[in-house]
């Protein structure tokens, strides 16, 4: 193998290897996406059990509230049922503060994931376009090895591809 040929043999291994790294890089960064989406459903699931405690502490603050009353031989009404329907409506409040919270947090998360696979479809096209760098600095290097810098009478650089094949024979 001649040095040119091996010039444009690595400018090619090279090419392939840098494509082949985009997509393993994308492949990678699929999978990462895919852990974080994982990750948005248990904030799913932890939202639901959130809400289900809040659920469970309004019912047992609203019992509470209504035992003492009752057990203090006062009827549920007034100031009593007034203080027993602002805490309802302060723990109605936290809930919903910490659902938005939830939201938002899972709205990040899978933000992020999209981000994650953006990312490996980027690395993609930059496993192409150093691939396209790679093959035109070889060929460049090429070119300059097979006499690129040589001019021609008329000062044009010369082309020594075809060098070898010549017309001597006559064609008539």
């Amino acid at each position: 193998m001649s040095f040119g040929a091996a010039l444009l043999a690595l400018s090619a291994v090279q090419s392939i290897s840098q494509v082949g790294q985009g997509y393993a890089q994308k492949a990678e960064a699929e999978r990462n996406a895919t852990l974080i989406e994982g990750k948005a459903g248990l904030i799913d699931i932890q939202k639901g059990i959130e809400n289900e405690q809040y659920i469970r502490a309004k019912g047992q603050a609203a019992g509470e509230s209504a035992a003492h009353t009752a057990g203090a031989g006062l009827l549920l009404q007034g100031s009593k049922l007034a203080i027993m329907l602002d805490t309802q409506k302060q723990m109605s409040l936290d809930q919903a503060v910490g659902q938005f919270n939830f939201d938002q947090e899972k709205r990040f998360t899978l933000a992020q994931a999209d981000a994650t696979r953006r990312g490996g479809a980027a690395a993609v096209r930059a496993g192409y376009s150093n691939a396209f760098s790679t093959i035109l600095s070889g060929a460049a290097s090429y070119g300059m090895y097979k006499g690129g810098g040589k001019l021609t009478s008329t000062g044009r650089i010369k082309d020594t591809t075809f060098d070898s094949v010549t017309s001597t024979r006559g064609f008539a």
